[in-house]
């Protein structure tokens, strides 16, 4: 039995590809071997559940794997306003570890979906959950429609690419998002540590991209029609064309690569992630037309007119 240590400052980390570094280690643990992680959640900035919900995938990893994880809290305050956020989008609850809540939990209805492990039974209820922070919240109507289509697409990506064996609904990973209206922003992540991207792509018994390498697969991911035969391969096209109308951010990192999509598209080599994870940033108060992104003909208005009112009439429920 190997034994290896990880230590999370976030104070000192800044993107995502910094907190993968420091999730990464040089070997890879095998069953039975023991990860002991240290993490300090007191940041002088934001505490961003985003990176939070990537730590939370990498554990679970571990522990599919027969890893034993041991570790602990540096400068764990509980009063702390970081300790009680890591606690409210259920950090602790998917870490397992024991957290007594002081405070009364308020209804995160229009800010943030917390921490949530979604598979094949739960997807939609989970996609919904999402799109109900966001609907009739002043949010340009033009994002909202092109996002009800490119988030579950992202997420149907998940379940259906990560599974080892090409079959849909094998997959799973972990989701969260969060609306912060002072900052006119949507922030999500969505993160799995399935067979990533390259294997997903090449490895197909139908694919066409085959010859691809490992960085070739990450960066061409977001173009229209690239697919290993089990979809469209419209949803990345459509989820980057909506980023740059919104002057946005879409990160996908899979294996040793991410690529950056925003007004340009920038593929770099970086520290490895067991799977894909996908981060999507959005400006609430940018429009987006979604005629450049769906062809004539499409009915993809109708389907988030369709959502909105589902949803309003749950919304006027809770009241």
């Amino acid at each position: 039995m190997k034994k290896f240590n990880l230590s999370i400052d976030l104070n000192t980390i800044g993107c995502h590809s910094q907190l993968v570094k420091s999730l990464s280690l040089k070997e890879v643990p095998q069953k039975g071997d023991e990860v002991h992680i240290e993490i300090d959640l007191n940041t002088e900035g934001l505490l961003l559940a985003d990176f939070l919900t990537l730590i939370v995938c990498v554990i679970y990893s571990f522990k599919n794997k027969g890893v034993k994880i041991t570790g602990k809290f540096l400068n764990f305050k509980r009063s702390s306003n970081k300790i009680k956020y890591a606690s409210r989008v259920d950090f602790f609850k998917h870490l397992k570890f024991a957290f007594q809540e002081d405070f009364q939990r308020r209804n995160s209805s229009g800010r943030f979906i917390e921490i949530k492990k979604f598979d094949d039974d739960n997807s939609l209820t989970v996609f919904k959950d999402i799109m109900k922070i966001l609907i009739n919240k002043g949010i340009d109507e033009g994002l909202l429609t092109a996002l009800d289509f490119c988030l579950y697409e992202v997420i149907d990506n998940t379940l259906n690419h990560a599974g080892p064996n090409f079959e849909y609904g094998e997959g799973e990973g972990y989701i969260f998002a969060q609306h912060f209206p002072t900052f006119k922003e949507i922030r999500i992540i969505i993160a799995d540590d399935g067979i990533g991207i390259h294997r997903a792509l090449t490895k197909h018994p139908e694919t066409l991209y085959s010859h691809y390498t490992e960085e070739e697969a990450v960066k061409h991911c977001i173009d229209n029609g690239v697919t290993n035969s089990t979809g469209k391969g419209f949803g990345l096209w459509s989820t980057s064309e909506m980023i740059k109308q919104n002057k946005g951010e879409l990160v996908i990192h899979s294996g040793n690569y991410s690529l950056k999509c925003n007004s340009k598209n920038e593929i770099n080599k970086e520290s490895f992630w067991d799977g894909t994870y996908t981060f999507i940033k959005l400006n609430t108060d940018v429009s987006v037309n979604v005629d450049n992104i769906f062809e004539a003909g499409h009915t993809q208005r109708d389907s988030y007119n369709e959502l909105k009112e589902e949803l309003l009439e749950d919304l006027s429920d809770l009241w």
